[in-house]
């Protein structure tokens, strides 16, 4: 849908209110420019990013997550821009459930993303507004040579010791799998790893972005963020920021995880645990009645694009 919604229980996502004319290579973003980004905290400290994609459910990477499942360590923070400095309408959220899928066996491998359910629903606002999901009818919606933004708090420089105080913006071409594949099989100018010939690295579920001269890529501290693409003025997510070898080198584009080859789970996720814990207000509503509210409330993006 992206734009204006016909009820008031409907959400608009993917449509700030603010433009502008792991980042190396980038620039600092506007506040509230990017207001599905969100800091995943673990024991208070930034871990992650990740999109907010409704009111209460948060997209970010699975490697994120190491070890038993511990709800109550993670905090997710929305409306964040300096980290040092939240602003006043920052909403630090409470975790009830983290949803890792089961496919994810590792870095560097497929299924590389989670769904992080918050405690309580959030409102819309100026800094906090989720982005919108990908058609599934659409064959390709991020073609090659598509530019995408990636967003995050991730390191300014490969060997920066240190996070980037304000949110970071930079604009990446979206690039093919094969010619993905075949630029990691390429050397690189330091001692990142190359990929052997014939090794597939890179898969269907993936998406490339990035330069074939690299200095300009996601780093460490971005993983679980956003790769979003704009569509006819709204934004949607295409991509998780997964891996890659090193930051900004050449010939080592950034790895997402493909959003669109696990809308059908994420979709499917977010219905059975609305299903099984939904809200009070909706308890009383009948079943063709809840349906339809389900859809609505969880799902602001099935216009398509």
């Amino acid at each position: 849908m992206g734009g204006a919604e016909n009820s008031s229980a409907q959400r608009v996502c993917g449509q700030p209110k603010v433009h502008s004319t792991r980042i190396v290579g980038g620039k600092k973003a506007e506040e509230a420019e990017w207001p599905w980004q969100v800091s995943v905290r673990e024991n208070r400290v930034h871990v992650c990013g990740g999109s907010l994609i409704s009111s209460q459910w948060v997209v970010t990477a699975a490697h994120c997550f190491e070890g038993p499942l511990k709800p109550a360590e993670f905090r997710v923070h929305l409306g964040e821009y300096e980290l040092p400095k939240p602003a006043p309408t920052m909403v630090s959220s409470a975790v009830s459930k983290i949803v890792v899928h089961p496919y994810y066996a590792g870095d560097g491998l497929s299924a590389d993303i989670a769904l992080v359910q918050l405690e309580e629903p959030v409102n819309s606002s100026r800094t906090i507004l989720p982005v919108c999901l990908p058609s599934t009818v659409e064959p390709d919606p991020f073609p090659v040579g598509m530019t995408c933004s990636v967003t995050g708090w991730g390191r300014l420089y490969p060997d920066a010791s240190f996070l980037t105080r304000t949110l970071q913006e930079l604009e990446v071409p979206i690039l093919g799998v094969d010619e993905c594949n075949n630029m990691y099989q390429n050397d690189s100018s330091t001692e990142t790893e190359t990929v052997p010939e014939g090794y597939k690295l890179i898969y269907k579920d993936m998406i490339c972005a990035g330069y074939p001269e690299g200095k300009k890529d996601s780093c460490q501290g971005d993983s679980g963020g956003p790769l979003a693409c704009k569509k006819n003025g709204t934004w949607f997510l295409a991509g998780v920021v997964s891996f890659g070898l090193g930051c900004s080198e050449p010939n080592r584009p950034g790895v997402y995880t493909r959003v669109t080859s696990y809308m059908d789970w994420i979709q499917r996720t977010i219905a059975e645990n609305a299903a099984l814990h939904g809200g009070s207000h909706l308890s009383k509503a009948n079943p063709a009645t809840f349906l339809l509210l389900l859809l609505l409330l969880g799902f602001p993006h099935m216009g398509g694009l």
